[in-house]
């Protein structure tokens, strides 16, 4: 009897993901545009204008099909513009508005293709994945979904990216812990100023808080190249909490004025 648990699903890079992702929502859309043609036996019992209602349900999920591209597009390097001009020739803006906060999301569920609790992996789903496509035509290869992934043309990049992924945990860790500490500061500050507390204490607060929001700028810093695709976001985080800090600092400075000594006659 073996009693070795198990190995995890291996979590492939979020390109990868990005992909097998796409081709799940994919080949779920074409099993419901084949459910379409079927229909009970006794038509008098189909409500009127059913059809209608599901073909609507139908685009519906042609919408999130077409979200999920983007994402993927997204994690193959492509840009707001590019993606606009592929939407039809919408502007950088209008596909940023319509499509990022797809890509929030799926940045926020950890860029997975599937739940972790379902214990299957994005390569097995990527199996799956070649059988559907290659029954379709007996010229089809058995592999020609997941031959295109990067875990199977590159397998060192496999290893790369996944370090790069638990870095990224890592640093967003990081950043929950100062965003805490943050408040905490905030909070001693305010009280501080509540209490009447002396200029230095409330200085000292200050020049602790600029320190942290200092980490803070860094650690984006580093998420906007460990995660290219959210660069400017973390690049705009950067300088948000710069700018924060030098503010402290100047506030810091305004209540600990430096005094000169008086030159004597």
């Amino acid at each position: 009897m073996n009693d070795t648990a198990p190995d995890r699903p291996e979590l492939l890079s979020p390109r990868d993901e990005a992909h097998v992702a796409y081709g799940l929502r994919a080949r779920a859309l074409g099993d419901l545009a084949y459910d379409l043609l079927a229909h009970p036996a006794d038509t008098t019992d189909v409500p009127p204008g059913e059809r209608v209602h599901r073909t609507i349900a139908l685009r519906e999920r042609l919408d999130a099909l077409i979200a999920q591209a983007v994402v993927a597009d997204r994690e193959d390097g492509a840009t707001w513009t590019q993606i606009g001009r592929a939407a039809g020739g919408i502007t950088r803006q209008a596909a940023q508005e319509r499509w990022a906060p797809h890509a929030a999301a799926w940045a926020a569920a950890g860029r997975r293709a599937l739940p972790e609790h379902r214990g299957v992996s994005a390569m097995e789903a990527a199996t799956v994945l070649n059988v559907g496509y290659a029954r379709l035509a007996d010229d089809r290869p058995a592999d020609a979904f997941s031959r295109a992934l990067d875990a199977v043309r590159f397998p060192g990049a496999e290893a790369a990216e996944r370090a790069r992924r638990e870095r990224a945990v890592t640093v967003k860790a990081r950043l929950a812990a100062l965003a805490a500490t943050e408040q905490r500061r905030q909070d001693d500050l305010h009280r501080l100023a509540r209490d009447g507390a002396a200029p230095a204490d409330r200085a000292e607060t200050l020049r602790d808080l600029a320190d942290l929001r200092e980490e803070n700028a860094e650690r984006h810093d580093e998420l906007a190249g460990l995660e290219p695709d959210h660069a400017d976001t973390h690049r705009a985080a950067a300088v948000q909490a710069r700018d924060r800090a030098a503010h402290d600092r100047e506030f810091a400075a305004l209540l600990t004025p430096q005094h000169t000594p008086a030159t004597a006659p």
